[in-house]
């Protein structure tokens, strides 16, 4: 045969080629799995195979028209079993040259071992650098605080700036170098690269979740992974428990998704069992959302005892929970995530590196049940079709190399000055602040009103946010203040900002009397 004028030779068996490697499927592998799509079964087999060793990691698979004939189904059928092995990490494949099998192991970098901590060079960081005294802005080389802004925002939960900046400094060289960088700006699996879904396992079991890779779905930060879990529970017009205090942008997503909300009552341990116990029993409840430690904005950890309870409750109703543990690495003794006590169909957990290492990356994971995987992955497709690889790849050399927890002991070091600073100067109200907190939720003395402090502070050049924005459901809003002490870069700037508040707080002779607003 003469094909582009090369003379070709190929042995036809009953019309189907010969020449290619085709002992890891039986040519009845497609009977028998009639409950299930003829694609998911090859996809299946694939997977089967790449376990048991009969494909190995950069084995070249049949074409999709040469396999098609092998098992006696169309082309598209094995057309989408490969896209199906694709977005399960299984496999790679490359216009012009064909499909692969991947390799587990493989850090896109082109290393399979983790890299070691030593080259990132932390230990050789200026101590101003490591605890953020942040004086000058040549120390990082970056503008500390935006001149052309006025005001002092302490309105947002942000990481201090800690050891992140050097260890980035050291990543991107290397990731420049990299045989395999061109695959970073490549399109990936919704659920993200394998390699990728395997760190985010790493991520979650420092938290008690014990979570195969394949359950691993790797999220544009937390917010997203929220998004994501929720809309794989639920439909429009459902209803979804949450705190009665809580963050205000799972606001937009109910409405995004057209929820609504049953607020639980919360005390000092966070959502009350009983409580919760009757919301389940009386309403039509989809799932739970909650952020069990450090709480958003009451700063409360539960217990592992009230864990406990809250997992019975929901074991009882047979309820699902989105858990938000993006604060969960932050202090050094939380108990484990609330997902641990749950049964796995049961537990949506959620978190990100933004409160731990760096927002600015925006990679987080969701890990949901077996059978949830692909709907979480499907609402990925469907909002931003994937996370970032270059990022999640930066994200997953400091998470197995050591250097994210170089990085978390850095910013635990910084939030610990800080604290420190809004107590000495702050000393005349009673502040919610435990360790590893990123704000204070403190109390107002009886003669504030809550509105016109915040008025009154942004009349100084101290932004706050309104406490009735944290309120899931009308009622009386609580005489308390989030003041998130982490985001001036410099504590000189903080300490400016907490010594204005001293003053308004004791003296009402400044701005607007509160009693005429």
């Amino acid at each position: 045969m003469v094909v582009n004028g090369y003379f070709v030779t190929m042995t036809i068996v009953k019309g189907r080629p010969t020449n290619m490697n085709e002992d890891w499927i039986a040519e009845d592998a497609l009977s028998g799995g009639a409950d299930r799509p003829k694609y998911i079964l090859l996809a299946d087999k694939i997977a089967e195979a790449v376990d048991r060793g009969g494909l190995k990691p950069g084995d070249r698979l049949p074409t999709h028209r040469a396999l098609s004939w092998r098992l006696g189904c169309t082309v598209g059928t094995v057309t989408r079993a490969y896209a199906e092995a694709q977005r399960r990490g299984l496999i790679d494949a490359a216009v012009g040259r064909g499909s692969f099998v991947a390799d587990p192991d493989a850090r896109l970098g082109g290393s399979a071992e983790p890299a070691a901590p030593g080259p990132v060079g932390l230990g050789e960081l200026p101590e101003r650098n490591l605890v953020g005294v942040w004086h000058e802005a040549s120390v990082l080389g970056i503008d500390q605080e935006a001149d052309s802004d006025p005001l002092i925002r302490l309105n947002s939960d942000f990481p201090p700036l800690g050891a992140e900046v050097e260890a980035l400094k050291e990543t991107l060289p290397r990731l420049a170098t990299s045989p395999m960088l061109a695959q970073m700006l490549m399109y990936q699996p919704h659920c993200g690269h394998r390699r990728h879904r395997g760190t985010g396992a790493l991520w979650a079991k420092r938290r008690g979740i014990q979570a195969d890779p394949d359950r691993i779905v790797v999220t544009l930060g937390g917010n997203n992974g929220i998004l994501a879990s929720l809309s794989a529970i639920t439909r429009p017009g459902d209803t979804v428990a949450v705190e009665a205090l809580g963050y205000p942008a799972i606001k937009p997503i109910a409405s995004l998704l057209g929820l609504h909300f049953a607020p639980v009552a919360v005390d000092e341990e966070g959502l009350v069992p009983d409580a919760l116990d009757i919301a389940l029993a009386t309403q039509k409840i989809a799932a739970l959302y909650t952020t069990p430690t450090l709480q958003n904005p009451t700063n409360v950890t539960m217990s592992e005892h009230r864990r406990r309870a809250v997992a019975a409750v929901l074991e009882r109703h047979g309820v699902p929970v989105v858990e938000d543990d993006v604060y969960g690495p932050l202090p050094e003794d939380a108990p484990p995530a609330l997902c641990a006590f749950l049964s796995p169909e049961l537990g949506y957990y959620t978190t990100s590196i933004s409160k731990a290492l760096a927002p600015g990356l925006r990679v987080g994971y969701a890990v949901g049940p077996g059978g949830a995987t692909n709907r979480i992955a499907g609402a990925m497709r469907s909002s931003n079709w994937m996370a970032s690889p270059l990022t999640a790849e930066i994200a997953s050399e400091w998470i197995e190399s050591g250097v994210a927890d170089a990085i978390l002991q850095s910013h635990r070091t910084e939030m610990a000055a800080r604290r420190r600073l809004v107590l000495d100067r702050l000393p005349m109200v009673d502040h919610a602040l435990p360790d590893g907190a990123l704000h204070t939720w403190f109390q107002l003395p009886p003669d504030w009103r809550i509105g016109a402090f915040v008025v009154e502070a942004r009349q100084v050049g101290i932004v706050l946010p309104p406490t009735d924005s944290f309120m899931m459901a009308g009622g009386e809003t609580p005489h308390m203040v989030r003041l998130s002490f982490c985001q001036p870069r410099s504590r000189d700037t903080l300490a400016a900002a907490l010594d204005r508040l001293a003053v308004l707080i004791e003296d009402r002779s400044l701005g607007v009397a509160p009693d005429v607003i």
